[in-house]
C-alpha cells in the first residue's frame, strides 16, 4: 500500500512538472537579482555538488553547499545568480556520477526534484577517464 503511494506521488509530481514546461517563460527573459531554489534530493545518492549555468553555456557557477545534501527527500535552499531564466543545473552525486538537468526554468519554477526515473530526469555526464555503469540517480 505504501508503496502506491510513493508511486502516485512521483507520477503527480511528474505530471505537475510537465505543465510547468509547457507555461515556460520565453527564452532570452532575464531575472534582475538573485532569487531562492529548492533542490530535492529524492535519489538514494548524496549530492556533493552543484552548479548553475545560463542554458547551452559551459560557464558553470559553483553553488557552495554547507554539507553534502543525502538522499531520501531532503532538501536545501540555493540562490540562482541574476540571469537569463533559463539554466542549466549540474548535479554532481557522491562517487563523482554527474547529471545535467537542461533548460530549467528558473523564473516559473521555484524548485528541482532530483529523482530516479523522473519526467523532467537529468542527462547523465561521464567525467573523463572514468567509468560509468548504466542507472539512474
Amino acid at each position: 500500500m505504501h508503496a502506491s503511494r510513493v508511486t502516485a506521488f512521483l507520477l503527480t509530481a511528474s505530471a505537475m512538472l510537465v505543465s510547468l514546461a509547457a507555461c515556460a517563460t520565453p527564452v532570452g527573459t532575464t531575472r534582475e537579482s538573485m532569487h531562492p531554489l529548492r533542490i530535492v534530493n529524492a535519489t538514494f545518492d548524496g549530492v556533493t555538488s552543484l552548479a548553475i549555468a545560463p542554458s547551452g553555456s559551459t560557464d558553470f557557477h559553483v553553488i557552495a553547499l554547507e554539507r553534502p545534501l543525502p538522499g531520501g527527500l531532503a532538501s536545501v535552499m540555493v540562490n540562482v545568480p541574476a540571469g537569463d531564466c533559463h539554466r542549466d543545473v549540474r548535479v554532481t552525486f557522491h562517487g563523482e556520477r554527474t547529471l545535467l538537468y537542461p533548460n530549467l526554468d528558473v523564473c516559473r519554477n521555484d524548485g528541482l526534484r532530483l529523482a530516479a526515473g523522473s519526467a523532467r530526469g537529468g542527462r547523465s555526464m561521464r567525467p573523463q577517464g572514468s567509468l560509468d555503469a548504466a542507472g539512474s540517480p
